[in-house]
C-alpha cells in the first residue's frame, strides 16, 4: 500500500543547480532552497534548508533557469535517503522530488515547469 506524500515549499535557491545523468541516461538536477520561517521580533530568524531533486524534462529546465538566489515554489513528493557514513553511522535526509517548479520573481509573470 502506497501512502500520500505531497509537499509544497517556497524559498530561495542556495547554490547553483547540479545536473547529472544516471547510468541509464536520465537527467537529474539537484539544488536546495532556504525557507525563512516566521519568528517574533525578539527571536532570532529561523531557516530550513531543503534539498530538491528534479528529473528528466524538469531537470533540464531547472539546470538552465535556476540560479542561486532565485525565489521558487516547488511541488512534489517527499523522499527519505538513508546511508551509512565512513564511520558506520546511519545518516538520513528528507528531500522533495519536484514535479512542478514555479519561478517567483516580483514584478514579472510567474513561469513554471511541470512533469
Amino acid at each position: 500500500m502506497q501512502n500520500y506524500s505531497n509537499a509544497t515549499i517556497e524559498g530561495f535557491v542556495t547554490h547553483e543547480p547540479q545536473l547529472r545523468k544516471t547510468k541509464t541516461g536520465k537527467s537529474v538536477c539537484s539544488f536546495s532552497l532556504a525557507i525563512n520561517h516566521f519568528s517574533k521580533s525578539d527571536e532570532p530568524p529561523r531557516v530550513s534548508f531543503i534539498e530538491v531533486e528534479t528529473w528528466e524534462k524538469i531537470a533540464e529546465i531547472c539546470s538552465k533557469n535556476v540560479t542561486k538566489g532565485k525565489r521558487l515554489m516547488v511541488m512534489g513528493s517527499l523522499r527519505q535517503d538513508r546511508w551509512e557514513d565512513d564511520n558506520g553511522k546511519t545518516q538520513s535526509r528528507i528531500k522533495i522530488i519536484g514535479n512542478e517548479i514555479r519561478f517567483l520573481e516580483s514584478g514579472k509573470k510567474t513561469d513554471e515547469a511541470k512533469a
